[in-house]
């Protein structure tokens, strides 16, 4: 599912959450999946666990949408559509840190603190969905999230309920296929676009990646600038499917 902090973000047979430290062989358990307000055990008539039911949220009555069929997923596959985008605020060890996931459906968000033993969905807005990427900035202690049309919320766990906010107001009129935000380590915001492809060979179709765009977010004028990245040589970045990082 990722790393950070020196820790290993992945999951067990039952799509628990786990951070697992290599070096120590520390682990730390989060909360189970069905203590998500989104997400039900399901089990066979014989009363043998069988998966998940993942129902859908409506973020302006903060109630299930019970037109819509939830999602059936198996124990193992969970994992692949509650924790698209995991994040940690610190090092899990220090025992004040906070973990936010991007989940399905609707690219939502949930999170939990160490030691916790429910994840808590943020529901502050009707817009708190669709979130392509998350990052933590350590100097205000904030979660950044972007979403679709370049738009850019920060998220404050600090208090007793989140606190979303939108900093960075709706751009660009079309969609990358992947976004994802990255603070550079002199403290400058980016955003990276990602534009794909479809190749088909011996009768696939698969999409990979064809382009890269590297934006720098000026959250004062309220714009995105694209770079030249021939120029920006202080740092590397990494992206995957899911994530980019430094």
């Amino acid at each position: 599912m990722g790393s950070s902090y020196g820790w290993l973000i992945t999951a067990d047979e039952r799509s628990n959450l786990i951070l697992v430290n290599p070096v120590t062989r520390a682990q730390i358990a989060m909360p189970p999946p069905e203590t998500m307000n989104n997400v039900r055990l399901r089990y066979t008539e014989d009363g043998v666990l069988d998966g998940y039911d993942v129902l859908y949220m409506d973020l302006f009555s903060r109630d299930f949408d019970t037109e819509m069929e939830p999602y059936h997923l198996t124990l193992e596959e969970a994992r692949f559509y509650l924790y698209a985008r995991v994040v940690l605020s610190c090092d899990p060890s220090h025992g004040n840190c906070t973990v936010l996931v991007v989940q399905l459906p609707k690219d939502q968000l949930s999170y939990t603190r160490v030691g916790d033993t429910k994840w808590t969905w943020i529901d502050a807005n009707p817009n708190c969905r669709a979130y392509q990427d998350i990052l933590y900035n350590t100097n205000d202690g904030l979660f950044y999230g972007v979403r679709g049309r370049d738009q850019v919320d920060t998220i404050n766990l600090n208090g007793p309920s989140a606190e979303v906010k939108v900093i960075l107001k709706p751009i660009i009129s079309y969609q990358a296929h992947s976004r994802y935000i990255v603070q550079a380590p002199w403290g400058d915001f980016f955003q990276i676009w990602r534009h794909d492809k479809y190749n088909k060979e011996n009768g696939r179709k698969d999409r990979v990646a064809d382009k890269f765009f590297v934006y720098k977010i000026d959250f004062v004028e309220q714009r995105s600038s694209k770079q030249i990245t021939s120029k920006i040589t202080q740092c590397s970045l990494v992206t995957t499917v899911h994530s980019c990082f430094q």
